[in-house]
């Protein structure tokens, strides 16, 4: 697949290919989701907690005698139906995390870029000028690439830090190297921008872990097989 390199005015510079099995993914909607709802069961802490009336304070004798009082039994200030009483089936401290394999979650990552690039939604620039030093400067790039509006993701090599001091206020708009890409990434951004050399420290990041997995994997068909 073909796709060009924009200065950053937004005029075509030159045309580069990039991989087809990376970048010209059939859509699959489904495998997206599942690796969405794995990555955000991921980051849950789950340490939310109630207690039940046998861990709230308080409670340790009988409100009033059992007949004669003209009230309703009770046998503790404690109970679920009290205020202040203890809360019934309340949330516990749990793991919400699941495992997903690195071949659907590789997968599901080039999937989401396929099709932001298919919506013409992904664009790749040549190497930011090293003299920025505004804001309005990252701004008006952003907007000479038509990504006015909508959340922007710029992906790049390698991020200095007075790059990431001038673009922090910008609203709508994040900063991440290329390498560290996730799925939440690209489907919770409207526009998606790869600096060149960004991309292509992407596909050989990429690369490189279809390589590792293939070796883990016949390492690990090789010990089956000596057993």
């Amino acid at each position: 697949m073909m796709a060009e390199v924009l200065s950053i005015t937004g005029e075509k510079q030159e045309t580069i290919e990039l991989p087809d099995n990376f970048f010209a993914c059939k859509p699959n909607p489904g495998l997206v989701w599942e690796a969405v709802n794995n990555y955000l069961a991921n980051q849950r802490q789950g340490t939310a907690k109630t207690k039940t009336r046998g861990e709230v304070s308080g409670g340790g004798r009988k409100p009033w005698r059992q007949k004669h009082t003209g009230r309703a039994r009770h046998g503790s200030i404690r109970s679920p139906i009290w205020v202040g009483g203890g809360i019934v089936f309340g949330p516990v401290p749990r793991d919400y995390s699941f495992r997903m394999p690195k071949r659907k979650k590789r997968k599901a990552l080039l999937c989401a870029l396929s099709e932001k690039l298919t919506a013409n939604n992904l664009k790749i620039i040549q190497a930011l000028p090293q003299d920025i030093n505004k804001t309005k400067e990252i701004a008006k790039i952003i907007t000479g690439l038509g990504f006015s509006r909508g959340k922007t993701l710029l992906l790049l090599d390698t991020i200095s830090e007075n790059l990431r001091r001038i673009t922090r206020n910008i609203p709508n708009f994040s900063l991440k190297c290329a390498k560290d890409l996730n799925i939440y990434d690209v489907v919770s951004s409207d526009q998606i921008v790869f600096s060149k050399s960004g991309i292509e420290q992407f596909i050989t990041h990429i690369s490189k872990t279809i390589s590792e997995v293939s070796e883990q994997n016949k390492a690990n068909k090789e010990k089956v097989e000596a057993k």
